[in-house]
């Protein structure tokens, strides 16, 4: 009897968070589910074992954490296989965990919440203080947990808790989860290797200029010897480099990846099975049209690329992902497309148009074209700068239907008052109208140098899309563009596998 009491006072003065945490769970779960009982037994601070690297390494994390901490998969969407349900009363040891992996594999490691609100970023040999780190998350829904290191390991999780009661019911704090409620019994049972095996291929598609091009010049100049070109649309400042990193990192369910140009590649570009390299003369119809330098023009052309799946995401070279995303923020599960519109109206109707910016005429345009034929819908809002979710049977039936508008700006070489603009507005509309499409939301921002500090700050986890989009002269912005390059090497300084490997 003394020796036990002697054992609880030793505990108390030891960990009196362990202690209270023992108490507390032999009362309330008393007469509990036998599942129930076993895996609230398990302390919360040394039921992780010590790491076996190399365990890791042959299982992979994602497997030796489900195996440690009983942990669900694919609390998103019932297929994310990097996505993890935990226990609330295991996070103590996960981050015990983390932290000993930190050491064990030389990892930098960051944690964040999705919105912003908390971060923690601690570098390989930097302290890392796994109590505090508990204390801060142990009211949290959900976090993110970025680990990677020097010698190409990345892995990127997110993890959703879960709450038990006396029952051995089961309740996700998120309410962004794609179960809320269960048994503790069917934790095993929410992922769905099912579903992710007939999850539809989804490609990514980019446009890509680069002003340094020589060859490029030479064509600018043929076309149109008496005119500059303008910085601010055609200058590359190496932000295909970090747009595909950001897809590496946190979409890399992606399947191809093309990037139409008529440049040659860059250098820090190597031959890779998942990018494919498309050129101009490949898509256009006729190559009386080219060369061009009309972004409309060659957007109105991308559903002609070879091979490319029915699914696809188009995105500009200056849109990067800021946080972990899914199939699901682009596609429903009817394999309607998200669009993602302005929550207020810029396009209107005027045959006065005089000193409207080029952007928003091709919405008037488009806009003109849509009216024709539903006279009573709205399409004044512009689509938000974000990667455009696309299905290329809707772009061919589009096509089919404005024949002479496609012509007309194929064979616009520079932006024109006749442009139409396919891919970043009148696919949206157009396939809202028909049922092909659903509105939807997302976090983002257009980083100006008015903004940019915000994101090197407070809000650096804030968003899950950030477009770096140049104008009114940001382009020649040295400070902009040293900050620009400051959240880049910040957030994405992990290289992608198709990035030449600099000689040691």
């Amino acid at each position: 009897m003394a020796n036990s009491i002697y054992k609880k006072i030793s505990k108390l003065f030891r960990d009196p968070n362990m202690f209270f945490y023992d108490m507390f769970r032999k009362r309330a779960f008393k007469g509990a589910p036998p599942k129930t009982k076993k895996i609230t037994s398990q302390n919360n601070i040394s039921a992780f074992p010590t790491i076996n690297a190399l365990e890791v390494q042959n299982l992979g994390l994602v497997n030796y954490l489900r195996r440690n901490l009983k942990a669900g998969l694919g609390p998103k969407d019932g297929s994310d296989c990097n996505s993890l349900l935990l226990w609330a009363g295991y996070l103590g040891a996960l981050i015990n965990f983390i932290s000993g992996l930190k050491s064990t594999m030389t990892m930098n490691i960051t944690i964040y919440t999705l919105g912003g609100g908390y971060s923690y970023t601690s570098t390989n040999g930097e302290l890392f203080d796994s109590n505090q780190i508990t204390k801060n998350l142990n009211s949290k829904p959900d976090f993110v947990i970025e680990l990677s290191n020097e010698l190409g390991d990345l892995y990127i999780l997110h993890f959703y808790l879960f709450d038990l009661d006396v029952t051995g019911l089961a309740t996700v704090r998120s309410n962004k989860s794609w179960v809320r409620k269960f048994p503790l019994e069917e934790l095993e049972n929410i992922y769905s290797p099912e579903k992710q095996t007939k999850e539809r291929k989804i490609d990514a598609v980019y446009t890509w200029v680069n002003h340094a091009d020589l060859a490029w010049q030479e064509q600018w100049k043929n076309s149109f010897p008496d005119s500059e070109f303008d910085p601010d649309r055609y200058t590359s400042n190496d932000e295909l480099k970090y747009s595909l990193r950001s897809l590496n990192k946190y979409a890399p369910w992606l399947n191809n990846i093309y990037i139409v140009s008529n440049c040659a590649k860059p250098s820090w570009l190597t031959n890779h099975p998942r990018i494919i390299w498309v050129d101009h003369n490949e898509i256009f119809p006729y190559s009386e049209s080219l060369p061009t330098f009309n972004s409309h023009a060659i957007e109105s052309c991308l559903h002609h690329i070879k091979d490319l799946s029915e699914y696809f995401i188009y995105l500009n070279d200056d849109f990067i992902l800021g946080q972990p995303c899914l199939p699901s923020d682009f596609f429903d599960e009817a394999g309607r497309s998200l669009a993602y519109f302005e929550p207020y109206g810029m396009v209107y109707s005027s045959s006065d148009k005089e000193g409207v910016p080029d952007y928003l005429l091709a919405a008037m345009n488009s806009n003109k074209l849509i009216k024709e034929q539903h006279p009573e819908y709205d399409s004044k809002y512009l689509h938000r700068h974000v990667p455009y979710a696309l299905r290329k049977s809707v772009l061919m039936e589009i096509e089919r239907t404005y024949p002479e508008s496609f012509s007309i700006t194929r064979n616009s070489k520079i932006r024109s008052p006749l442009d139409i603009n396919l891919t970043s507005f009148l696919y949206h509309h157009y396939s809202y109208i028909n049922g092909t499409s659903v509105k939807s939301e997302v976090s983002s921002l257009i980083v100006r140098p008015n903004n940019i500090n915000s994101i090197l700050s407070k809000d650096s986890y804030k968003y899950k899309i950030l477009c770096f989009n140049d104008g009114n002269g940001s382009a020649d912005d040295i400070a902009y563009k040293k900050s620009t390059q400051q959240y880049l090497d910040k957030r994405l300084s992990e290289k992608a596998p198709w990035e030449v490997i600099a000689a040691s």
